[in-house]
Protein backbone atom coordinates (compact mmCIF):
# COMPACT_ATOMS: atom_id res chain seq x y z
CA UNK A 1 0.00 0.00 0.00
CA UNK A 2 1.62 3.68 -1.03
CA UNK A 3 1.94 5.29 2.25
CA UNK A 4 -0.09 8.52 2.32
CA UNK A 5 2.56 11.15 3.54
CA UNK A 6 6.49 10.14 3.76
CA UNK A 7 8.80 12.65 5.30
CA UNK A 8 12.32 11.46 4.68
CA UNK A 9 15.28 13.18 6.03
CA UNK A 10 14.14 17.19 6.47
CA UNK A 11 16.87 19.49 7.74
CA UNK A 12 15.72 23.11 7.94
CA UNK A 13 16.97 26.25 8.65
CA UNK A 14 16.10 29.57 9.66
CA UNK A 15 18.89 31.34 8.37
CA UNK A 16 21.46 29.72 9.96
CA UNK A 17 19.99 28.75 12.97
CA UNK A 18 18.96 24.58 12.24
CA UNK A 19 15.99 23.76 13.43
CA UNK A 20 15.36 20.50 12.19
CA UNK A 21 18.02 17.23 11.82
CA UNK A 22 17.02 14.65 9.47
CA UNK A 23 13.00 14.01 10.79
CA UNK A 24 11.63 11.51 8.56
CA UNK A 25 8.02 9.46 8.93
CA UNK A 26 4.86 8.11 7.47
CA UNK A 27 1.33 8.51 7.83
CA UNK A 28 -0.95 5.53 6.37
CA UNK A 29 -4.22 6.02 4.77
CA UNK A 30 -6.74 6.31 7.53
CA UNK A 31 -4.00 6.81 10.14
CA UNK A 32 -4.07 9.16 13.18
CA UNK A 33 -0.63 10.12 13.89
CA UNK A 34 0.48 12.31 17.25
CA UNK A 35 3.88 14.83 16.97
CA UNK A 36 4.66 15.51 20.45
CA UNK A 37 7.68 17.77 22.41
CA UNK A 38 8.37 20.78 24.63
CA UNK A 39 7.72 24.30 22.59
CA UNK A 40 11.36 24.62 20.34
CA UNK A 41 11.80 21.26 19.81
CA UNK A 42 10.67 21.63 15.85
CA UNK A 43 7.16 20.17 15.96
CA UNK A 44 5.52 23.75 13.82
CA UNK A 45 8.91 24.08 11.98
CA UNK A 46 7.85 20.33 10.80
CA UNK A 47 4.77 21.11 9.78
CA UNK A 48 5.55 24.55 7.92
CA UNK A 49 8.40 22.44 5.83
CA UNK A 50 5.40 19.45 4.72
CA UNK A 51 3.46 22.42 3.62
CA UNK A 52 6.03 24.52 1.76
CA UNK A 53 5.88 27.14 3.95
CA UNK A 54 9.17 26.95 4.84
CA UNK A 55 12.01 25.24 2.49
CA UNK A 56 14.20 22.15 3.77
CA UNK A 57 17.57 22.08 2.63
CA UNK A 58 17.67 18.89 2.13
CA UNK A 59 15.23 15.96 2.79
CA UNK A 60 12.19 14.78 0.56
CA UNK A 61 8.32 15.19 1.53
CA UNK A 62 6.33 12.69 -0.32
CA UNK A 63 2.24 12.54 -0.78
CA UNK A 64 0.21 9.36 -2.28
CA UNK A 65 3.81 8.81 -3.49
CA UNK A 66 4.27 11.84 -5.15
CA UNK A 67 7.29 14.41 -4.46
CA UNK A 68 5.73 17.57 -3.52
CA UNK A 69 8.80 18.72 -1.90
CA UNK A 70 9.29 21.63 -4.71
CA UNK A 71 5.73 22.52 -4.59
CA UNK A 72 4.45 25.47 -3.36
CA UNK A 73 1.82 25.73 -0.35
CA UNK A 74 -1.17 26.28 -2.47
CA UNK A 75 -0.12 23.30 -5.07
CA UNK A 76 -0.04 20.91 -1.72
CA UNK A 77 -3.06 21.86 -0.36
CA UNK A 78 -4.63 21.41 -3.66
CA UNK A 79 -3.90 17.35 -3.12
CA UNK A 80 -6.21 17.13 -0.35
CA UNK A 81 -4.22 18.19 2.28
CA UNK A 82 -5.85 20.88 4.87
CA UNK A 83 -4.13 22.79 7.76
CA UNK A 84 -6.04 23.94 10.87
CA UNK A 85 -2.87 26.07 11.97
CA UNK A 86 -2.29 27.30 15.39
CA UNK A 87 -3.66 30.68 16.10
CA UNK A 88 -6.78 29.78 14.24
CA UNK A 89 -6.41 32.35 10.91
CA UNK A 90 -9.60 33.55 10.98
CA UNK A 91 -10.14 36.41 8.03
CA UNK A 92 -11.39 39.32 10.11
CA UNK A 93 -13.97 40.69 7.32
CA UNK A 94 -15.56 37.32 6.69
CA UNK A 95 -18.41 35.83 8.29
CA UNK A 96 -18.90 32.27 9.57
CA UNK A 97 -21.07 31.33 6.55
CA UNK A 98 -18.45 32.70 4.18
CA UNK A 99 -15.52 31.44 5.91
CA UNK A 100 -17.08 27.97 4.96
CA UNK A 101 -18.71 28.68 1.53
CA UNK A 102 -15.53 29.92 0.14
CA UNK A 103 -13.62 26.66 1.35
CA UNK A 104 -16.02 24.35 0.63
CA UNK A 105 -15.09 21.54 -2.65
CA UNK A 106 -14.62 18.27 -3.47
CA UNK A 107 -11.83 16.66 -3.08
CA UNK A 108 -9.72 15.45 -6.37
CA UNK A 109 -11.60 12.32 -6.28
CA UNK A 110 -14.23 14.15 -7.07
CA UNK A 111 -16.30 13.27 -3.05
CA UNK A 112 -17.93 15.87 -1.02
CA UNK A 113 -18.57 14.03 2.41
CA UNK A 114 -17.99 16.88 4.46
CA UNK A 115 -20.32 19.99 3.65
CA UNK A 116 -21.05 23.25 5.09
CA UNK A 117 -24.14 21.71 6.15
CA UNK A 118 -22.57 18.36 7.92
CA UNK A 119 -20.13 21.07 9.92
CA UNK A 120 -22.99 22.73 10.85
CA UNK A 121 -24.42 19.86 12.26
CA UNK A 122 -21.23 18.90 13.67
CA UNK A 123 -20.96 22.32 15.40
CA UNK A 124 -24.11 23.78 15.99
CA UNK A 125 -22.56 26.52 18.05
CA UNK A 126 -21.50 27.68 14.77
CA UNK A 127 -25.21 27.46 13.36
CA UNK A 128 -26.46 30.04 15.82
CA UNK A 129 -23.68 32.52 14.67
CA UNK A 130 -23.28 32.66 11.12
CA UNK A 131 -23.81 35.62 10.14
CA UNK A 132 -20.73 36.68 12.99
CA UNK A 133 -17.79 37.62 11.59
CA UNK A 134 -15.25 34.96 12.25
CA UNK A 135 -13.10 37.66 15.00
CA UNK A 136 -16.59 38.06 16.86
CA UNK A 137 -16.72 34.73 17.67
CA UNK A 138 -14.80 33.07 21.12
CA UNK A 139 -11.89 31.35 20.98
CA UNK A 140 -13.27 27.79 20.99
CA UNK A 141 -16.00 28.62 18.54
CA UNK A 142 -12.87 30.26 16.27
CA UNK A 143 -11.13 26.82 17.04
CA UNK A 144 -14.70 25.30 15.37
CA UNK A 145 -14.16 27.38 12.38
CA UNK A 146 -11.43 26.83 11.55
CA UNK A 147 -11.03 22.73 11.77
CA UNK A 148 -15.01 23.12 9.85
CA UNK A 149 -12.88 25.19 7.01
CA UNK A 150 -10.57 22.66 6.39
CA UNK A 151 -13.63 20.08 6.62
CA UNK A 152 -15.20 21.24 4.10
CA UNK A 153 -12.22 21.13 1.37
CA UNK A 154 -12.86 17.06 2.10
CA UNK A 155 -9.21 16.44 2.62
CA UNK A 156 -6.88 13.23 2.85
CA UNK A 157 -4.96 14.44 5.74
CA UNK A 158 -5.87 16.92 7.75
CA UNK A 159 -3.21 18.58 9.83
CA UNK A 160 -3.84 20.04 13.14
CA UNK A 161 -1.65 22.46 15.19
CA UNK A 162 -2.00 22.98 19.14
CA UNK A 163 -5.77 22.53 18.48
CA UNK A 164 -7.05 22.81 21.81
CA UNK A 165 -4.33 25.20 23.00
CA UNK A 166 -5.57 27.70 25.75
CA UNK A 167 -9.41 26.39 25.80
CA UNK A 168 -11.44 25.83 28.48
CA UNK A 169 -11.85 22.00 29.63
CA UNK A 170 -15.38 21.70 28.30
CA UNK A 171 -14.43 23.07 25.11
CA UNK A 172 -11.16 20.52 24.79
CA UNK A 173 -13.17 17.82 25.05
CA UNK A 174 -15.86 18.82 22.15
CA UNK A 175 -12.87 19.26 20.00
CA UNK A 176 -11.20 16.44 20.81
CA UNK A 177 -15.02 14.37 19.88
CA UNK A 178 -14.86 15.95 16.30
CA UNK A 179 -11.37 14.50 15.67
CA UNK A 180 -12.55 11.19 16.67
CA UNK A 181 -15.05 11.89 15.05
CA UNK A 182 -12.84 12.93 11.36
CA UNK A 183 -10.59 9.87 12.42
CA UNK A 184 -13.80 7.52 12.24
CA UNK A 185 -14.63 9.08 8.82
CA UNK A 186 -11.37 7.83 7.46
CA UNK A 187 -9.66 11.12 6.99
CA UNK A 188 -5.96 10.70 8.48
CA UNK A 189 -4.64 13.30 10.84
CA UNK A 190 -1.40 14.61 12.26
CA UNK A 191 -2.05 16.07 15.36
CA UNK A 192 0.44 18.40 17.29
CA UNK A 193 -1.22 18.63 21.45
CA UNK A 194 0.44 18.45 24.85
CA UNK A 195 -2.40 15.68 26.05
CA UNK A 196 -0.50 13.00 25.76
CA UNK A 197 -3.34 10.79 27.93
CA UNK A 198 -5.82 11.73 24.98
CA UNK A 199 -3.36 11.31 21.97
CA UNK A 200 -2.41 8.01 23.57
CA UNK A 201 -5.85 6.58 23.09
CA UNK A 202 -6.58 8.74 19.86
CA UNK A 203 -3.46 7.92 17.98
CA UNK A 204 -2.20 5.25 15.68
CA UNK A 205 1.10 6.51 15.84
CA UNK A 206 3.41 8.73 17.86
CA UNK A 207 6.54 11.04 17.07
CA UNK A 208 8.44 12.86 19.71
CA UNK A 209 10.77 15.22 18.48
CA UNK A 210 13.74 16.72 21.03
CA UNK A 211 15.72 19.70 19.62
CA UNK A 212 14.64 18.99 16.01
CA UNK A 213 15.34 14.84 15.90
CA UNK A 214 12.83 12.14 16.28
CA UNK A 215 13.99 10.33 19.54
CA UNK A 216 10.71 8.08 19.50
CA UNK A 217 8.19 6.53 16.99
CA UNK A 218 6.35 4.04 17.64
CA UNK A 219 2.71 3.08 18.17
CA UNK A 220 0.32 3.40 21.29
CA UNK A 221 1.13 -0.60 22.84
CA UNK A 222 4.82 1.13 22.59
CA UNK A 223 4.20 4.07 23.97
CA UNK A 224 2.45 2.73 26.85
CA UNK A 225 5.14 1.03 27.57
CA UNK A 226 7.82 3.86 27.52
CA UNK A 227 5.21 6.43 29.29
CA UNK A 228 7.86 6.96 31.75
CA UNK A 229 10.38 7.91 29.03
CA UNK A 230 8.28 9.79 26.84
CA UNK A 231 7.14 11.85 29.42
CA UNK A 232 10.84 12.87 30.32
CA UNK A 233 10.89 14.38 26.72
CA UNK A 234 7.91 16.21 27.42
CA UNK A 235 8.31 17.52 30.74
CA UNK A 236 4.84 15.90 32.06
Amino acid sequence: MTKLLEVKGLHTYYDESHILHGVSFDIEPGQAVSLMGRNGMGKTTTLRSILGLVTPRSGHVMFNGEEITDLPTWQRMRKDIAYVPEGRGMFHNLTVKEHLEMAARANRRGEQNWTCDRVLETFPRLQERLNNLGTQLSGGEQQMLAIGRALVTNPELLILDEATEGLAPLIRKEIWDVIRTIKDSGISTLIVDKNIQVLKELCDQHIVLVKGQVVFSAGSSQLMQSLEEVESYLGV
